[in-house]
């Protein structure tokens, strides 16, 4: 039997992406351990952003509700157990190795006899739900990785499907429009399954999803539009937001409406399966999401995984409406890929100092001279520094601290609070 860490490098060789013309692989490798998709019932969320934190809010909930859960989501940001949470605790190393040694056997066997090559998260995807049905969990809150129609998740059969928001990201993979990536995202809904979809969705993506979902004769239920305003309070140094008689540690009003398109789902749920609503929806209150603007008590430091310029629009209202007049030292590395100009250009009203950092990972970063030069460019008066990571999240500085730009630059600043080794993050 394998040990984790044989597990986790076996993980780590495999293909990143994988190029597939459809979700025939994934299904003969569910085939091969067992089937376990068929044991679970999954709510299946897709969206550009906030579908960790959605999914966040409806595991805790239905497990105040007393039901088992297993939630899948990726990327991790410490360690690779993150990614299975079991009644809202990290798989164990011993099922986890002994989990990816099946699909390790099984992906074998698949490439020696037909030539199918499985990919890194196809084989998380096949680990979750062999892990959520060994666990014999109730319910199976259920993440996409990038898309929706060809990931690796969508071969399951939801009893509720969920698509928070969408925005132009991983525009290589899904298109260069904002319909494409809707039509992408949809392929998630099932025939006669109702689709729960967020507020904010654009009119040109919202066309798309509502037609698909009106082909498949999937109803379309939308939640209320989140309150412009809420009321913050203290409990043991960590603060809660509070509006319309619910409380999250979730803050900004993103995440209101986030916890609104969990609820209308939940009520779905409680109805279909005969549970008391209410008793879940309490659980919306113990509902975590590390790096999403996550407060540390005691300390003047938020940690919030934004990377796209959505995100950042998000972020800068949070901080305002949570640190009214206050002007933070953003700690900022970000991929090469990203769109860093708007996100700085939106952030920087906000902005005290800059301080710049390279992110840990196989994938080009920004360097922080090439920072600067675009902060300097819109914004000259601003004072920008560069630091690796450790010294940045330890210097001393006149306001609060903000890191953002990547979740793997969260990841990495969370592993060196706990002092753990940081395994680099895959989506």
């Amino acid at each position: 039997m394998w040990n984790i860490q044989e597990a986790l490098n076996w993980l780590a060789g495999l293909e990143f992406f994988g190029v597939k013309l459809g979700l025939d692989q994934t299904r003969e490798l569910f085939r091969r351990i067992g089937s376990p998709d068929r044991k679970l019932r999954f709510i299946h969320i897709a969206g550009s952003n906030g579908k960790g934190s959605t999914g966040a809010f409806l595991e805790s909930a239905l497990r105040n509700a007393g039901f088992r859960t297993g939630f899948y989501s990726s990327p991790h940001l410490v360690d690779v157990n993150e990614r299975f949470i079991i009644n809202g605790v990290p798989v164990d190393d011993i099922r986890l190795a002994e989990a990816l040694d099946k699909i390790r056997s099984a992906a074998d066997a698949m490439r020696n006899e037909n030539g199918m090559r499985v990919t890194y998260f196809e084989a998380t995807t096949a680990a979750a739900a062999l892990l959520f049905a060994q666990a014999e969990a109730d319910f199976a809150v259920w993440e996409t990785g990038m898309g929706g129609r060809l990931d690796a998740t969508s071969i399951v059969a939801p009893v509720a499907t969920v698509i928070t928001t969408i925005s132009m990201e991983h525009k290589e993979y899904l298109g260069d429009t904002l319909g494409k990536i809707a039509f992408e995202k949809a392929g998630i809904i099932k025939p006669g399954v109702p689709l729960f979809l967020g507020r904010s969705i654009p009119q040109e993506a919202y066309t798309v999803i509502a037609a698909h979902a009106k082909e498949l004769k999937a109803p379309v239920i939308q939640p209320p539009e989140a309150p412009e305003n809420a009321g913050l309070i203290l409990e043991n140094e960590i603060p809660y937001q509070t509006f319309d008689g619910r409380k999250t540690r979730l803050l900004g009003r993103h995440q209101r409406n986030n916890l609104l398109l969990a609820e209308c789902a939940l009520r779905y749920l409680a109805e279909q399966f005969h549970f008391d609503f209410a008793e879940a929806a309490r659980g919306f209150a113990n509902a975590q999401w590390p790096a999403r603007f996550q407060v540390f008590p005691g300390e003047n430091t938020v940690f919030d995984g934004a990377h796209n310029p959505e995100c950042a629009e998000v972020l800068a209202a949070t901080l305002k409406e949570v640190y009214p007049g206050e002007k933070f030292d953003f700690i900022y590395g970000t991929f090469a890929d990203k769109d860093c100009m708007v996100f700085l250009k939106t952030l920087a009203p906000l902005a005290a100092s800059f301080t710049f950092t390279t992110v840990n990972s196989t994938r080009p970063s920004r360097t922080p001279s090439e920072l600067t030069a675009l902060v300097h460019a819109f914004a000259p008066e601003i004072f920008c520094g560069d630091a690796d990571l450790k010294t940045a999240l330890e210097m001393k500085v006149p306001h609060r601290k903000v890191l953002c730009g990547s979740l793997h630059l969260c990841g990495e600043a969370l592993a060196l609070r706990r002092r753990k080794q940081y395994i680099s993050t895959r989506y």
